[in-house]
C-alpha cells in the first residue's frame, strides 16, 4: 500500500511538473520589429550624429570626489550639447532649466491630465588609470565599426542617444499628449547630490509626480549570455540595490611588538571580526527579490531543463537558490552582500597599533536595511569592544511594477529595435540617480540599451570602454521608438497562472 501510494505521489508531481512547463504563460509581447528601410521608422546614423558623440567622448568630465568635479569641462559639455542640438533649445514646446551644471528638458504634451513620464542620465564619468588602456581614453576615435572612449557605455551613449532622438522627434513637426522631461546629470559618479538632487527637490516642491522614470541601468545581454536563452535578453531594472558603509573601529592598548598581549592585538581581534563575518554571511533570500518573475518571464524561451525549473519555482526554489550561491555574481541577486574594502592600523613595524578601522561595503537587497546589517555584524562579531559607525546609508528601491504602463512600453520599445530578444525584470547592483528622482515616481525602470556579454561589463568603471557603432544607432533608435510609443496605451499583461 506505501509503496502504491508513493508511487501515485510521484505519478502526480510529475503530471503536474510537467503540466506546468507545457503550459506556462507567456510573458512577451508579439512585436513587429522596427526596420531600417521604412525610412521615418528609423534613424540612421549619420557621419554628423556619430560625430556629436565623438566630441562628447573627447570632453574629459570627470567626477573625482562629491566636491571635486571638472567644471571646465562640464561648461564646455553644456556648450556642445546647445549647438549640437537647436531644435531641442529653441522649440517653444521645451523648457529648459539649469541646476549647477545639470540640465532639465521639459518637453511639453498637449494634455497636461496625463501624467509625465522622466528620462535621465548623466554625462560625468569616472577616473581612468592611463596605463592600463590600449587606446587613448578620451579620443572619441571610431575604427573598424567601434567606438572608443571613457563614457562611450556609461553614460554619454544615454544622454546623447535620448538627445538625438528628441531633435529628430521635434524635427518631425508631431507633438506628444504626455509631457516628457528630460534630466542630465552632471554628478551621478559621485552621487549626485548637486545634480540629481537639486532637481528632484525643485520638482517636489512643484508637485510634480511622475507615472514612471527610465534611467540607466541593466543591458542587453548578447545571445546565450542567459541560461536556457539562445536569444538575446533585455534586462529591464526594477529594483536597485541599497548600501550601507560602516567603519568598524576599535580602540586596544598597545604597546612592544616583542611581547604582544596573549589576547592578540587590536589588528587580531579585528581580524577574529573579519573571519566570523567571512563564514557567516547575510542568508540568502531567493524568492523575495526580482528573481522569481526574472525566471518566470523568460521560462518560455528557455530550454530544457531551464524551462522546467523556470515553470515549477513553488518546488525548485530550494534547489536554485543553492545553485545561484555557488557563484559570486549570482549570489549578489539573492543576497546582501558585505565587502570589506579598507583597513588602517599601525604606525611602525615593531609598534603593537592603539587603534585599528575597517570599512565595509554592504549592498542592500530589497527589503534588506541598513540597520540589519548592523545588527547581523554586531551579533557575528560578538565584541562589543569594537564601535560600529554609519559612514553613508542608502536603502534599497521598492521593486516597480512588471505590468504598468511604463514597463509594458519599455517591453515593447526593446522588442522593436532588438527582434528577437527576450524581455525580463532584473535586479540592477550599482546605484543610480534613481534614488534621488524614485521618491517622485510611481514606477522607476533602468534600462540602457546597451547589447553586450557580461565580460564587457567589466568595461565600465573599468579599462578600454568601447562601444559599438552599431549599438549606437541602436541606442539612438530605442529612445526615439521609446518616444513614438509614450503616448500608446499598450495591454497591461497579467499572466493568469492556474495550475
Amino acid at each position: 500500500m506505501f509503496k502504491f501510494i508513493l508511487s501515485l505521489g510521484l505519478f502526480l508531481l510529475i503530471f503536474v511538473v510537467t503540466m506546468r512547463t507545457v503550459f506556462f504563460p507567456d510573458y512577451q509581447h508579439k512585436v513587429t520589429p522596427c526596420s531600417p528601410d521604412e525610412g521615418i521608422d528609423y534613424i540612421t546614423l549619420t557621419p554628423d550624429r556619430i560625430g556629436r558623440f565623438q566630441r562628447a567622448l573627447q570632453i574629459q568630465t570627470v567626477s573625482m570626489s562629491v566636491h571635486e568635479t571638472n567644471t571646465t569641462a562640464l561648461e564646455v559639455m553644456n556648450r556642445h550639447i546647445m549647438e549640437s542640438y537647436p531644435l531641442l533649445h529653441s522649440s517653444k514646446f521645451v523648457k529648459r532649466e539649469t541646476f549647477n551644471y545639470s540640465r532639465l528638458y521639459i518637453i511639453e504634451g498637449t494634455d497636461p491630465s496625463i501624467k509625465p513620464i522622466l528620462l535621465a542620465g548623466h554625462i560625468d564619468v569616472v577616473p581612468v588609470e592611463l596605463e592600463k588602456w590600449a587606446f587613448s581614453p578620451f579620443s572619441g576615435e571610431v575604427s573598424d565599426g567601434l567606438i572608443y572612449g571613457r563614457g562611450s557605455l556609461d553614460n554619454k551613449n544615454t544622454v546623447f542617444g535620448i538627445l538625438e532622438a528628441l531633435e529628430v522627434f521635434l524635427g518631425s513637426g508631431r507633438r506628444l499628449r504626455r509631457t516628457v522631461y528630460f534630466a542630465i546629470g552632471h554628478d551621478e559618479e559621485v552621487m549626485g547630490l548637486y545634480g540629481a538632487k537639486a532637481i528632484t527637490e525643485v520638482l517636489k516642491g512643484r508637485g510634480v509626480q511622475f507615472s514612471y522614470m527610465l534611467d540607466e541601468g541593466c543591458v542587453v545581454l548578447k545571445e546565450g549570455q542567459f541560461p536556457g536563452v539562445s536569444a538575446p535578453v533585455g534586462l529591464i531594472g526594477v529594483a536597485e540595490k541599497g548600501f550601507v558603509t560602516l567603519q568598524l573601529s576599535l580602540e586596544h592598548p598597545g604597546g612592544h611588538a616583542s611581547s604582544p598581549p596573549l589576547e592578540g592585538s587590536a589588528i587580531d581581534i579585528m581580524a577574529r571580526a573579519i573571519t566570523a563575518l567571512q563564514d557567516n554571511p547575510m542568508p540568502t533570500e531567493f524568492g523575495r527579490g526580482v528573481e522569481v518573475p526574472m525566471l518566470e518571464h523568460a521560462a518560455r524561451a528557455q530550454s530544457l531543463p531551464f524551462r522546467v525549473l523556470s515553470s515549477n519555482l513553488w518546488l525548485f526554489s530550494p534547489l536554485l537558490s543553492k545553485v545561484l550561491s555557488l557563484d559570486k555574481v549570482s549570489r549578489a541577486t539573492i543576497t546582501t552582500t558585505l565587502a570589506f574594502t579598507m583597513i588602517q592600523g599601525g604606525v611602525k613595524s615593531n609598534v603593537l597599533p592603539n587603534t585599528v578601522t575597517l570599512l565595509i561595503n554592504s549592498r542592500l537587497l530589497p527589503g534588506d536595511t541598513s540597520q540589519d546589517v548592523i545588527n547581523h555584524v554586531t551579533r557575528i562579531i560578538k565584541e562589543p569592544r569594537i564601535k560600529i559607525t554609519t559612514m553613508y546609508a542608502n536603502d534599497a528601491s521598492p521593486i516597480s511594477s512588471t505590468e504598468s504602463e511604463g514597463y509594458n512600453i519599455l517591453h515593447h520599445t526593446i522588442k522593436q529595435v532588438f527582434p528577437g530578444a527576450v524581455v525580463v525584470p532584473s535586479l540592477l547592483m550599482g546605484g543610480t540617480d534613481s534614488k534621488w528622482y524614485g521618491e517622485i515616481c510611481d514606477d522607476v525602470y533602468r534600462f540602457a540599451p546597451s547589447y553586450i556579454s557580461p565580460a564587457d561589463i567589466k568595461m565600465i568603471h573599468g579599462h578600454n570602454e568601447v562601444m559599438t557603432v552599431k549599438n549606437y544607432e541602436q541606442t539612438v533608435n530605442f529612445y526615439y521608438h521609446l518616444l513614438r510609443n509614450v503616448d500608446t496605451s499598450y495591454e497591461r499583461f497579467q499572466a493568469k497562472d492556474e495550475l
